[in-house]
């Protein structure tokens, strides 16, 4: 079996209202799905979630497609390290200039690294799809089930507080049987914030974990005094509460000064970045997001690592790859999943044979690959042309 083709398809659909984090508002929803057709009639589905997406759809069709044409599938590790390659040879000189001019190290790599992941995933739905076995059943796993908690929790429109929204949210996702949900904090003062992280766990009560998500809002001291704010509210975990320039060492310092959890690992791109977040970031839960950088190839060795110095894996997003890897792994923890439709409108309308999730539990499906397929109608909507 060789593969044949690859595509891929940009998909974008601006959403109903912005909803703000700390520093900026998600105002539209977006992906990219890489197709890894093979001469034996079967397909793997990848998703990435990145930018620029014109960027790295033009390295997967124009650089990884005709590396990988004519290839067996099923050699993903020799796959990976051809596609890595352009992160650190000359092969990837022409992915890092823009104008005849170098980029001095930076180049493209976020992008080369999210196009990898994209044929990664794919891979393994293949994989699947060659073996008759769904990827948790790949990778051995013993369980069908993974907890989830309920992601939202936004500003307001306007990036206010809307305290009454907010509490209405989180108790509704309560109402539909999670027992764990999570909220923003970061975009307004600290008194405020306690303000509407107070109101939360009054309406959710005492027994469902809270987690608070900062999305890199502060700098160490703001931080350590938010962290010492919210302690009253038992908090599940305190995440990417450091700005993007301190995310190691300043982070270490933070979980140093709180009881609360820290975590992170959603915005690396690779295992060594994440080494140093284990190693001397104080991280307790470690999030790498697979559809982001490195594919499932990659979040396997994250997660193997995490595992040896006793860091849980609760990834980003995407509960339809991520719930395989979560259930695989023995320290599996927790999927995020986004149960508000107009915030997440592709999970509703781009996904056929999505897992089901009942009362806050994923039940991973039996089907090969991912067992996930696509819906027409929905790449025709969405497609950006």
């Amino acid at each position: 079996m060789k593969i044949s083709a690859v595509h891929v398809h940009q998909l974008s659909v601006p959403l109903g209202r912005p909803y703000w984090m700390s520093l900026e508002p998600y105002t539209t929803a977006s992906e990219l799905i890489v197709l890894i057709e093979t001469d034996a009639g079967l397909t793997g589905i990848g998703e990435i979630h990145g930018r620029p997406m014109d960027q790295i759809a033009a390295i997967v069709a124009g650089a990884f497609a005709p590396l990988l044409a004519g290839q067996d599938p099923m050699e993903h590790e020799r796959h990976w390290s051809a596609m890595f390659a352009y992160t650190h040879t000359r092969r990837g000189a022409s992915l890092g200039q823009s104008e005849g001019q170098p980029h001095f190290g930076a180049g493209a790599r976020p992008q080369i690294m999210a196009a990898i992941a994209g044929i990664d995933i794919a891979l393994w739905d293949l994989k699947g799809k060659v073996c008759g076995q769904s990827v948790s059943k790949l990778l051995g796993a013993s369980r069908s089930t993974v907890s989830c908690y309920a992601s939202g929790g936004y500003y307001g429109p306007e990036g206010e507080a809307d305290v009454e929204g907010l509490v209405a949210e989180m108790r509704g996702y309560v109402d539909l049987g999670y027992r764990a949900v999570k909220m923003k904090v970061g975009g307004l003062s600290i008194a405020e914030d306690v303000r509407r992280v107070g109101g939360v766990r009054d309406a959710i009560g005492p027994g469902v974990d809270l987690m608070l998500d900062a999305n890199v809002a502060y700098d160490v001291p703001t931080a350590i005094r938010a962290a010492r704010a919210f302690e009253p509210f038992n908090i599940t975990w305190f995440e990417e509460p450091v700005h993007w320039y301190d995310g190691v060492f300043g982070l270490a310092q933070v979980a140093a000064a709180t009881t609360i959890p820290i975590a992170s690992g959603e915005s690396e791109l690779h295992r060594w970045g994440c080494r140093d977040l284990i190693l001397h970031g104080g991280i307790r839960v470690m999030q790498f997001d697979a559809t982001r950088a490195g594919g499932v190839t990659e979040w396997l060795r994250v997660a193997a690592y995490a595992a040896s110095h006793g860091i849980v894996m609760a990834p980003h997003h995407d509960p339809q790859v991520h719930g395989h890897l979560i259930a695989a792994v023995p320290n599996g923890h927790v999927q995020e999943v986004f149960p508000n439709a107009v915030r997440d409108p592709l999970w509703v309308e781009l996904f056929d044979g999505r897992p089901e999730i009942v009362a806050g539990v994923l039940h991973v499906p039996d089907r090969p690959g991912f067992g996930f397929g696509l819906r027409p109608e929905g790449l025709a909507r969405f497609g950006v042309r």
